[in-house]
């Protein structure tokens, strides 16, 4: 670590030498002091010990990234008002909102112009300077205004008064059951039971590990670290809300593409109903369901990206076209690959037209390769294409289609545990429909 002192004070975090002295060398040229941290624990020990005026922070550090160190930079009273410029190579919208989304004031995307630099930094130091309380003055006393809620379900009553403390000047603390109240945090004891919740609805969760014992991946220390801890999981859960509100605004964009035209119009949601009850019946964990399900619903957002015509097209395509159509795969990766949260959904998106027997396409992918929600939501779409009309061919009944996969198998294309979960599920869904008659 590099320490100077002077008016201005600037920390900056950068792991790339080069860059660091840039930055370094161009700042102090303009009057300010500079302490350079190469790693995210250095830049946060000059932070605690500097207190400056402004954080330069890079996203990409060695030992963690640049949003937990700007999350732990906020989240802590001493340090939460000074000002943080992300400087980072990865420009992607989603990035920037994240850094903005942690307490960042400004997010600058390498390589940038120095004028540039410097005009951001001046606007910053200068509305920060306008707002930023004396470092020495005394904390205001009243509660802040929109502080999260937390409900600290604790069964021994000393230690949910201690939690109570910790927590109190960060978080408004409510009573279980409070009316019409939302609640952000829940505090409970580490053996508890907790209803599960998919995705990120309900509050963030915190299991406390008893007296005595060390914090471990699942239990957090009841110690002052508590209140951090606590942000931070609140934090990160508004952020996965974010994703999770992404995605929907891209699955109503496909949904809405599809329901113009009366063929294709609810198909996705069928694909992936029919991906989920094969998952399901697999033995996958609903948080890979969840993940199966949204992949089934992009997995064809590609076809946004081609004419129109092409797509409606309801007579039977030349071989030109066909190449055409089979683009949509990697179109759908193109235009989801800037929202870095939705990486575990492209291989879905990209893949789901592959065969185990390197045939399908757009990457001729074998067996080992494929993975097997790839393998699920291929599977779903096929047989939930085979149940539509097409120019070339009436809808099958549903063992008709079943049958074709099965025969599929045979030729090495189609995975032989996932057929066999959705024929199990085709045929005892037609034996309820055949009861209830």
């Amino acid at each position: 670590m590099t320490v100077m002192q002077n008016d201005t004070s600037v920390v900056v975090v950068e792991d790339d030498p080069a860059s660091a002295d840039v930055l370094q060398r161009r700042l102090q040229a303009n009057g300010m002091s500079v302490s350079v941290g190469r790693t995210g624990g250095d830049g946060l020990a000059l932070i605690r010990e500097l207190h400056p005026d402004l954080v330069l922070l890079d996203v990409g550090l060695p030992d963690t990234d640049g949003y937990d160190v700007c999350l732990q930079v906020k989240s802590d009273s001493a340090t939460a008002d000074i000002p943080v410029i992300f400087l980072s190579a990865r420009g992607d919208v989603f990035d920037k909102v994240r850094g903005l989304s942690c307490g960042a004031s400004d997010y600058l995307t390498k390589p940038f112009h120095p004028a540039e630099l410097l005009a951001r930094v001046d606007a910053v130091l200068s509305q920060s300077r306008r707002i930023r309380s004396p470092r020495l003055s005394k904390p205001a006393e009243s509660a802040p205004v929109g502080r999260p809620t937390a409900i600290i379900a604790l069964t021994d009553q000393g230690r949910r008064e201690r939690a109570e403390l910790i927590l109190g000047p960060k978080f408004e603390i409510i009573a279980a059951g409070a009316e019409g109240r939302a609640v952000d945090l829940l505090l409970v004891d580490g053996d508890a039971s907790v209803a599960s919740r998919m995705g990120n609805e309900g509050p963030a969760v915190l299991r406390v590990a008893p007296a005595g014992a060390p914090m471990s991946p699942d239990t957090v220390v009841l110690n002052d670290e508590l209140a951090r801890i606590a942000d931070l999981a609140v934090r990160e859960r508004e952020l996965g809300r974010d994703v999770d509100a992404a995605a929907d605004a891209l699955i109503a964009l496909a949904m809405a593409f599809e329901s113009h035209d009366r063929a294709t119009a609810g198909h996705s949601e069928r694909v992936a109903s029919r991906a989920v009850g094969i998952a399901k019946a697999l033995g996958l964990d609903a948080a890979s369901c969840q993940t199966i399900r949204v992949g089934a619903l992009l997995r064809d957002i590609g076809n946004t990206k081609l004419p129109l015509g092409l797509v409606r097209s309801r007579s039977e395509l030349t071989l030109a076209e066909r190449k055409q159509i089979e683009q949509h795969p990697a179109l759908g990766q193109e235009l989801l690959a800037p929202f870095r949260p939705l990486a575990r959904l492209l291989p879905m998106v990209r893949s789901h037209h592959e065969h185990l027997d390197g045939s399908g396409y757009p990457d001729g992918l074998k067996a080992p390769q494929i993975p097997l929600e790839v393998r699920i939501v291929a599977v779903a779409d096929r047989y939930e294409a085979l149940r539509i009309a097409r120019p070339d061919r009436p809808a099958m009944s549903a063992d008709a289609a079943v049958q074709i996969l099965q025969q599929c198998v045979q030729r090495g294309e189609l995975d032989a545990a996932v057929v066999a979960a959705l024929a199990t599920g085709v045929r005892g869904h037609d034996r309820g429909e055949a009861a209830g008659a």
